[in-house]
């Protein structure tokens, strides 16, 4: 995967529930949370808050590594998978990207 710039999808957003996290369409009104994603690990909850910093797609690389002392390589799998979810959870989804 080759992405150059990343950025959340307005109108999602990460969420408490009953004490998991999961990332909701705020335009849901069932409230649900998205079929694919229902809950995320410390590691999604710590991208996505970068994200909403607005993070690069290098800086979310360089901080995963630093967060989970793993090398550069490892992080950038670790960073694509998350963001392959967000995109094939949302092709209506919480992630967009640009080639």
């Amino acid at each position: 995967m080759n992405i150059r710039k990343v950025k959340l999808k307005p109108g999602f957003a990460l969420m408490e529930l009953g004490g998991e996290f999961c990332i909701f369409d705020e335009r849901d009104s069932q409230n649900g949370s998205l079929d694919g994603l229902p809950s995320v690990n410390e590691t999604c909850i710590f991208l996505w808050n970068s994200l909403e910093r607005g993070a690069g797609v290098g800086e979310l690389t360089a901080l995963l590594s630093e967060k989970k002392n793993i090398d550069e390589e490892d992080a950038r799998l670790e960073l694509e998978e998350f963001l392959a979810k967000l995109i094939h959870v949302g092709e209506g989804g919480a992630g967009r990207w640009k080639k």
